[in-house]
């Protein structure tokens, strides 16, 4: 597929301005620069939909939504008014010259009402409690199989076309720290879900410092409080989709301490990049042992799968996917096949077999 050649429209957030620096703890804000970023890295051209005084990553162009008029919700007032200037910006800015285009929703239910001009939809780095678009790109398995169990029906028919891809970072953001500094670090908000109180207890009992970072922290101050760490602590008690901030230490080289549930599995490899845990004594006996890993191990293993360079390819490879089986019979596409199913992918230029099944067809 030629990339210069295609089109991505990416719906932003619906009241805030695409500035990590000014909100750095709001994880969709990070999700909106990311994939900015990515798609920068393969070349494909973007327009971002965003609040006015966005600042967007190189290579796209910024389509002004104007200033928010209020929080949203879904069905108030100002998620009435904000889908209905997405609409008159989409109709403003397809191209309709029969190039590959997507519209891609970063904030899920606010952009659930949009025209999408018989555009494939995709979410991607779906890390929220709930989904819409016919499309979509899971950060973890684990949160896969959370959203496909609340919303059963919703997903029934189109789960045939979702994938897996882990969330990523610029790596250059979080340089490699081959000494710690003798703290323990809890980085995240200051909530009872996040087992802050966990964290305490730990550090208490393993008799070291524990620094902890609730919000604000963005840039080189983050990346040199991660790295400094002994190990960071994230005793979550939900099911966390992802954890940013997992991936982030691992890129300084610093060991992630865990609990043993959600997409940490998934994340944290046992032994080797941190430890994933279950009660107070396997906190302790990780602390214990964290210092013994290898950090340019950590390193090297964060960049081999959490890198814009290791995601990179199998992104293109989705847009891809979705656009032939949205144009050429959904489930019985010719040539169907993802990145990660080990058969040759080949051109997507062949028409698709005239087969169709209606109810695994996309809701185009």
């Amino acid at each position: 597929m030629n990339w210069q050649h295609t089109l991505m429209h990416v719906l932003g957030h619906p009241t805030l301005p695409l500035d990590v620096t000014a909100v750095p703890q709001d994880a969709q804000l990070q999700n909106c620069r990311n994939f900015c970023l990515l798609l920068a890295k393969l070349g494909i051209p973007y327009k971002y939909y965003g609040m006015h005084g966005s600042n967007i990553p190189a290579g796209g162009e910024f389509v002004d939504c104007r200033k928010a008029t209020g929080t949203w919700k879904y069905g108030n007032c100002w998620h009435r008014t904000y889908t209905r200037r997405l609409n008159r910006a989409l109709e403003r800015n397809l191209c309709r010259d029969g190039r590959p285009e997507w519209i891609s929703s970063l904030y899920g239910a606010a952009q659930a009402d949009i025209e999408n001009h018989d555009l494939p939809v995709i979410e991607p780095m779906l890390g929220y409690d709930h989904c819409w678009a016919p499309y979509r790109v899971f950060p973890s398995y684990a949160h896969q199989q959370v959203i496909y169990t609340l919303q059963q029906d919703d997903t029934w028919n189109t789960r045939f076309f979702d994938t897996v891809i882990p969330h990523f970072i610029d790596e250059a953001e979080f340089p490699f720290s081959e000494k710690h500094a003798g703290y323990l670090l809890y980085l995240g908000r200051n909530i009872p879900g996040k087992g802050v109180e966990l964290a305490r207890q730990c550090a208490e009992q393993c008799g070291l410092p524990l620094r902890l970072a609730f919000t604000g922290y963005h840039g080189r101050e983050k990346a040199e409080l991660l790295g400094g760490a002994m190990a960071v602590l994230m005793p979550t008690l939900y099911l966390e989709p992802f954890g940013y901030v997992a991936i982030e230490a691992q890129m300084c080289g610093t060991p992630v301490i865990t609990t043993d549930w959600g997409a940490f599995p998934e994340t944290v490899e046992q032994g080797v990049s941190g430890f994933r845990c279950r009660t107070a004594a396997e906190l302790v006996e990780a602390v214990r042992l964290s210092s013994k890993l290898d950090r340019k191990k950590i390193r090297n293993q964060a960049l081999a799968r959490f890198s814009l360079d290791a995601v990179a390819e199998s992104y293109a490879a989705y847009f891809a996917f979705v656009w032939n089986i949205h144009k050429n019979g959904g489930y019985y596409a010719k040539y169907a096949t993802r990145k990660n199913f080990p058969l040759q992918v080949r051109s997507f230029a062949t028409p698709a077999s005239n087969r169709k099944l209606s109810s695994l067809k996309t809701g185009k």
